[in-house]
């Protein structure tokens, strides 16, 4: 099952190991980790999500807690959260399709960043669903190249 933890860990050399170590530790793999700072100045909020087993989700929470820079540990719930995730995304640009590539880009309410004539760069902000949907929608015109922030999320 996928899971959502997010953290507030003080801003000292390692802490990111030792979290990640609870995790990889026990054999399973982290799919994203997001990292920056937080509401307060001597601390940063981790987001990370990984698919683990059910029952020994609340022992990995609780593992984490038990580390001494690890301020607050939470598990995001699945239905009760505000998420977002940034793409960028390169596509190859062709005259014969620019205008419906344009299109696309424009339903998804996504900003072109970047341009030459060979290819675009465009941004885009939505939940992880929306993100795999904008790039299935792109395929068509060659995607190149994408790079995902992985999700963002604070309980609603």
């Amino acid at each position: 099952m996928k899971y959502i933890v997010s953290l507030i860990v003080e801003n000292k050399h390692g802490v990111l190991a030792k979290v990640s170590q609870v995790i990889t530790g026990r054999g399973y793999n982290i799919t994203t980790l997001t990292v920056g700072p937080s509401e307060q100045a001597d601390t940063s909020r981790m987001i990370i999500t990984f698919d683990a087993e059910e029952e020994l989700i609340e022992q990995i929470l609780k593992q984490m807690n038990k580390l001494i820079d690890v301020i607050k540990v939470s598990l995001i719930d699945e239905k009760d959260k505000i998420e977002r995730e940034l793409a960028l995304i390169r596509v190859r640009r062709k005259v014969d399709s620019e205008e419906s590539l344009m299109r696309v880009v424009d339903v998804f309410k996504g900003r072109i960043v970047g341009m030459t004539p060979k290819e675009i760069i465009a941004e885009f902000t939505g939940q992880c669903s929306e993100i795999d949907n904008i790039i299935e929608n792109l395929k068509p015109y060659g995607v190149k190249e994408f790079m995902r922030s992985g999700p963002m999320a604070l309980s609603n």
